[in-house]
């Protein structure tokens, strides 16, 4: 942490904001943590902030897992894959179990070999392109074994596999950009 830094002082900012009632500035909050923290959030830090606020440290945490930008000590990265019915026809299945098989972690929970934490979601509304991820709120199309194997480790993708959703829901885009 900085030196001009002090925990005490952004507690006193933050809850005058109206933390932890006011999510915007609670999550300010945790951003300011994190930042002075190297990037994550310390799980000290995180039982600290809980204490000061006067709330439970398990409000925190499911606050941070509605942030993609917010991390913890425990899972530095954040992985999601689709769920939806779509991405299901597209082998997300398979993928799942790869990850699961690989990373020994189950939706919901945080990887014993890979540093993130997984969990399968809803649709991703990015049904023309799956399956599709979330790699720290990154969205990521057309997602297999490689290119899970690639995030993890810290590579770059080998080609850009990133893409704007397509329309989900009623009339369909083809990968051609033809309406189904």
């Amino acid at each position: 942490m900085t030196m001009d830094w002090n925990f005490d002082e952004a507690v006193a900012h933050y809850r005058s904001q109206g933390a932890p009632h006011d999510q915007q500035a609670l999550v300010e909050l945790l951003r300011e943590v994190q930042r002075e923290s190297g990037g994550v959030i310390p799980a000290g830090a995180l039982a600290q902030t809980a204490a000061a606020l006067g709330c439970r440290e398990s409000f925190l945490a499911a606050v941070i897992r509605r942030y993609p930008s917010l991390r913890t000590q425990q899972a530095p990265h954040r992985l999601e894959l689709c769920g939806g019915q779509r991405c299901g026809a597209r082998h997300a299945a398979q993928l799942a179990s790869f990850i699961e098989r690989t990373y020994a972690v189950k939706s919901g929970g945080v990887s014993a070999r890979g540093g993130f934490s997984y969990r399968v979601t809803g649709c991703m509304k990015n049904c023309g392109a799956g399956p599709s991820l979330r790699w720290d709120g990154e969205l990521v199309s057309r997602a297999d074994e490689r290119t899970v194997r690639q995030l993890v480790e810290g590579k770059q993708l080998s080609q850009p596999k990133t893409e704007r959703p397509v329309q989900c829901g009623g009339a369909h885009q083809s990968e051609s950009g033809e309406n189904s």
